[in-house]
């Protein structure tokens, strides 16, 4: 990120007045590669500058400057006096309103002889604040420009860069004190795109971006979208798909988006502002049942971990109150089983509230934070991190704020820390990456090496006709307050395509036909080819179509086939389901985000593959160690996730297969003592002459000679499904049939419970929560019914018999609905 400027003329003594923060970074940047090792000169912002300035030539003013929260504080204040009730929408308006006459040079006065009541009654106001400046000897950011003039002292005339267009304010001052122009390099090489929907045009930025940062990763590339503000969830959700960042901390993306939030809008500073107002409510003994289960369940509370499950029930014990507010006698029985919280409670509950200054509630809400252990016990993220701290710096507001207050209640100084969290944006520290999306705003001025700028259509350029909330429309205009007439309108929507024309040397610009279901028609400005981008689009091939009797078809003349068990398993719940893989139609995966479960059932087995192909026999497993045990798992964990791209998922993924690895290995240690014969083994299977390839999962010989197969599942099973008129599970059944073995059985792998459910010839074969048998004969018995309805099966399947009968279950998650006539 540069400036498309020569800056070989500056030196070290020059003062740069830019437009924003950013591009103060992007000139220092440029100047660096241009002038190399030579100290940087002053580069600021339009308001650093004023700041800079102001101390520069008054270094000992009796003045107190102050910030914006300050300055918005004491013109809600104003307004209060003067008997307006204020809400944040209101005040918004109030202080944009004031900001557009400080920029605009538009006298008070103007407004108050307007005869217009809205006008007549912000002059009112905005004048009581400038007097309560005047009595306690304060400014604020829009009267340093004029005091600055007022001094009428020497200053060095400043450069200026990357203003679009100058405010009155700031044309008066550099014309009084002097300045000289950076101009930027234009570039207008342009071209064009047009999607059928935002998801498409967005999924392509994406990918270009993502094509630049794969193939030259140090070229600095921009995406500008003009509704950064509208569509951020879609873009940092689709952006984190293209660039497999999913789960992945802000400072580790592959890509930045410049968007923060108001600081009362992140869960841990909501959760932080929940637990001091349950604090006054414990004191008061009067508690509001929704606010009390949040903070109970929160996950920043000290003992949330030890306690999840007990926190839960109280949660629920709250619910079965059925009332909006409760005492704490209501909960004592289910309070004693949560010995932390209560702790906390009662250290809270005993201390008396009492109004004070809010330098005093300040410090009370630290000492009240400490008590619920806020966020200790929890590892916080770099993002939360940095989050907290910010707040904390939030928070010292209130010492200032304290000048204006007499002693309030907790309860009202929490409602001013709430306010203050309210006009401070936060964004989190961003990785040191060349993929940017930036807004228009903030992309004005800069310079990249790619650049593709999102939703060029008529609603962002030209701009909308804006309507001041409490300046006439004549005043507005005649003080060129942006947008207000369409001369004004026209006149910025040049300046803004030049600026977005010169993002790059070759700039991008698209827009869709829909947005949100919304028709949108392209910006007048710019021209577009109305042919619909498709490239983002997968084509896939016509499937030759072959027609059929309705019941039956060609035998079939190859035996061999893949999917044999996924053929039977079918044919005996619906002969058309069998048939339908005849047909060959490709399958495809449902898209997901993360690892899906049949990925992740893949992984479990082979974790245990490795597991066991190391560790053959009970007496090797029970001679491990605890450190042992859980090296050689965590290492197999490893082994089979090595391919998967790190990710928040992946480490989820890591530790749940940890936890639930060893809870299997701990309830197979007790069993009967065994020796690992297999694992993962391919075998040729024959049933009635159809012959396909099957996998087993594992195969165990018992102390005893029987030779037990096993098949590891992440659901829920029933041997039940193997004693009916079709085997909804034929795996085991089908390789018990062709090979020697005594017994069959699932291995449920849930992590609340490890299940082992089967049959054998020697009931002393398996545990004993597997022995129900339920319609299931006895081994030898049950093998011949096998060979009986697999046989039959079979040869359904190589006769060509694709009756449309399905059995009751048989429709559930079919994947054959298109070609299927049965109403489902």
């Amino acid at each position: 990120m540069l400036i498309n400027a020569k800056l070989t003329e500056l030196n070290t003594k020059d003062t740069i007045v830019l437009a924003n923060n950013r591009q103060v970074l992007a000139f220092k940047k440029t100047f660096a590669i241009q002038h190399g090792n030579t100290q940087l000169p002053i580069a600021l912002s339009w308001g650093q500058y004023l700041r800079h300035t102001w101390h520069q030539i008054n270094s000992d003013s009796s003045l107190r400057f102050i910030d914006q929260i300050e300055s918005r504080h004491l013109i809600k204040q104003s307004m209060q006096k003067l008997g307006q009730n204020t809400d944040q929408c209101l005040l918004d308006e109030v202080v944009k309103n004031n900001t557009y006459c400080a920029n605009h040079l538009i006298n008070l006065s103007e407004l108050t002889h307007s005869k217009i009541h809205s006008s007549e009654l912000f002059s009112t106001w905005i004048n009581a604040y400038k007097n309560t400046k005047s009595t306690l000897g304060l400014i604020d950011l829009h009267d340093l420009p004029s005091l600055i003039i007022k001094d009428n002292m020497v200053i060095i005339k400043p450069y200026i860069y990357g203003f679009k267009t100058l405010t009155p304010q700031q044309q008066l001052l550099f014309d009084t004190i002097g300045y000289q122009q950076i101009n930027a390099i234009n570039t207008h090489n342009i071209s064009t795109l047009t999607f059928d929907t935002t998801t498409s045009e967005i999924f392509k930025a994406a990918k270009w971006a993502k094509a630049h940062f794969d193939t030259s990763p140090d070229k600095s590339v921009v995406i500008v979208s003009p509704q950064l503000n509208d569509i951020q969830h879609q873009l940092s959700s689709i952006f984190d798909q293209v660039f497999d960042n999913l789960l992945t901390e802000i400072g580790q993306k592959s890509y930045n988006i410049s968007l923060g939030m108001r600081l009362n809008q992140y869960p841990l500073i909501q959760d932080l502002l929940s637990i001091l107002t349950l604090s006054t409510q414990l004191q008061r003994n009067k508690i509001q049942s929704a606010l009390f289960n949040q903070v109970a369940t929160c996950v920043y509370v000290s003992g949330y971990q030890q306690e999840r499950s007990a926190r839960s029930l109280l949660m629920n014990q709250v619910l079965s109150l059925s009332a909006d507010e409760f005492s704490l006698d209501k909960i004592d029985k289910a309070l004693l089983k949560c010995p932390i919280l209560e702790a906390i409670i009662n250290n809270i509950k005993h201390e008396k509230p009492n109004n004070n200054t809010l330098e005093f509630h300040l410090l009370s809400f630290n000492s009240t934070l400490k008590t619920w252990g806020f966020a200790t016990d929890r590892n916080l993220s770099s993002s939360e991190y940095q989050l907290f701290n910010k707040y904390l710096q939030t928070s010292l507001e209130l010492n200032r704020l304290s000048l204006y207050f007499g002693k309030v209640s907790a309860q009202s100084a929490i409602a001013q820390l709430n306010n203050l969290t309210t006009q401070v944006i936060f964004q989190a520290q961003a990785s040191k990456t060349n993929i940017q999306i930036l807004g228009a705003l903030e992309a004005q001025g800069l310079y990249f090496d790619e650049a593709w700028v999102l939703g060029m259509t008529n609603q962002f350029l030209p701009a909308r006709l804006n309507s001041t909330r409490f300046i006439a429309h004549d005043i507005s205009a005649i003080h060129q307050i942006p947008h207000t007439n369409y001369e004004l309108i026209a006149t910025d929507a040049k300046n803004t395509l030049k600026s977005l024309s010169s993002l790059a040397d070759k700039v991008v610009f698209s827009y869709a036909l829909i947005y949100l279901e919304s028709e949108q028609l392209p910006s007048p400005l710019v021209e577009f080819n109305p042919v619909i981008n498709t490239n983002h689009i997968q084509k896939i091939p016509p499937i030759a179509l072959e027609s059929i009797l309705d019941i039956y078809t060609s035998h079939l003349e190859k035996p061999q086939v893949k999917s044999g068990v996924r053929i039977l398993k079918d044919q005996m719940v619906c002969a058309f389901k069998g048939f339908a893989h005849r047909l060959n139609t490709p399958s495809f995966d449902v898209p997901h985000i993360g690892m899906n479960r049949l990925e992740q059932g893949s992984i479990i087995h082979n974790v245990l593959q490795y597991i066991y192909q190391e560790i053959t026999s009970k007496e090797q497993l029970l001679a491990l160690g605890t450190k042992e045990l859980d090296s050689l798992i965590l290492n197999k964990i490893n082994t089979a996730l090595k391919h998967y791209p790190n990710s928040g998922f992946k480490k989820i993924e890591k530790l749940r297969l940890s936890r639930l690895i060893y809870t299997f290995i701990e309830v197979d240690k007790l069993r009967e003592d065994f020796c690992v014969l297999a694992t993962e083994q391919n075998i040729t299977a024959n049933i009635a002459n159809l012959e396909f390839e099957t996998r087993l999962d594992r195969l165990d010989q018992m102390s005893n000679g029987d030779k037990i197969i096993f098949d590891y599942k992440t659901g829920t099973t029933s041997i039940a499904s193997w004693c009916g008129s079709a085997i909804s599970e034929p795996q085991l059944p089908i390789y018990a049939l062709t090979n020697n073995v005594q017994g069959a059985a699932f291995i449920e792998l849930a992590s609340n419970k490890i299940n082992f459910k089967g049959l054998s010839k020697d009931s002393d074969s398996l545990p004993k929560q597997s022995k129900y048998k339920g319609k299931c004969q006895d081994w030898n018995e049950q093998l011949k019914i096998w060979q009986q309805t697999l046989s039959t099966a079979s040869l359904n399947f190589q006769h060509g018999i694709a009756t449309v009968l399905p059995n009751k279950d048989a429709c559930d998650y079919c994947e054959f609905n298109l070609l299927c006539r049965v109403e489902k």
